[in-house]
């Protein structure tokens, strides 16, 4: 039999992983998780969290979009594409001017 207080602990830990839960499916958007075993749950959570760390790393590289979530839109929405993030924020730069070539008026 366990002591009051035994039981208390283990509540408190129960609570503390469900907090940790929650957090990873809010944060870290996992709405499930892919496979049943505690290998692939581990290597889900630890791959979503390089994900986020990597995220918030490169949003701290730029000052222009604040949002956290605006950030991770924009990288979602151009992550096939391999371009710069300064150059994803900035727009295309304008292109270079040859002063040899003609100009049409």
């Amino acid at each position: 039999d366990a002591t009051a207080q035994e039981i208390a602990d283990l509540y408190k830990r129960r609570w503390a992983i469900e907090l940790f839960f929650r957090w990873v499916k809010q944060t870290l958007k996992i709405r499930h998780f892919l496979g049943n075993s505690e290998n692939a749950v581990r290597i889900q959570i630890a791959v979503a969290l390089i994900a986020f760390l990597l995220l918030r790393m490169a949003q701290a590289t730029q000052k222009t979009i604040q949002s956290p979530l605006a950030f991770a839109r924009l990288v979602r929405a151009n992550l096939m594409h391999r371009k710069r993030i300064d150059r994803l924020i900035g727009g295309d730069p304008q292109p270079r001017i040859d002063p040899n070539q003609m100009v049409l008026l």
